[in-house]
């Protein structure tokens, strides 16, 4: 007898978690760059009364960049803020219920806000819209945006047919 492998949105949700992992390494690779700039901005102002030219823009753009990275890593993990103050005490299936509707809901939103901020980058893309200073294309934050919803929003529609396709009688909770 064969034993079922898993499901195609287990295997996609597999996938999409591990490139959401790579995205999140990109991310702290960023913030880490970010701090090592004001680090040797800092030094600069103390030893030779200098800084780096445009540090703030780099941090702000890093920074910027690197939460949208985080996003599709905090919904694979399911590490989103949760209060289970006023859900711990219903039963299981109106758990998954719960669940199902916050993963759309997720889904939609982040889809929305990545088709919008899509527009902004074709817009910024255009306009060759840059940083002030340092003249820092401003496209790489919308590419990243883009990037960061649309995984957040796959991920969420994953995690909605997983929750629906779970079965209510499962043990322990909706997860």
């Amino acid at each position: 007898m064969r034993v079922p492998g898993p499901s195609i949105a287990a295997r996609t949700h597999e996938t999409a978690s591990r490139i959401a992992v790579v995205l999140a390494v990109l991310g702290a690779v960023l913030l880490l760059a970010a701090a090592v700039i004001v680090a040797y901005s800092v030094l600069l102002r103390i030893v030779a009364g200098g800084q780096v030219k445009g540090d703030f823009e780099i941090v702000a753009l890093a920074s910027g960049i690197a939460i949208l990275l985080f996003l599709p890593y905090c919904q694979a993990m399911h590490a989103h803020v949760t209060v289970d103050v006023f859900t711990g005490w219903l039963p299981r299936a109106m758990l998954r219920w719960i669940e199902a509707l916050w993963s759309a809901a997720l889904a939609v939103a982040a889809a929305a806000l990545a088709w919008r901020l899509s527009v902004g980058l074709e817009e910024a893309w255009r306009r060759n819209d840059v940083t002030m200073m340092l003249h820092l294309p401003l496209y790489a934050a919308y590419a990243a945006a883009v990037i960061g919803f649309a995984g957040t929003s796959i991920l969420a529609l994953l995690d909605l047919l997983e929750t629906l396709s779970q079965s209510p009688r499962r043990n322990g909770r909706a997860r």
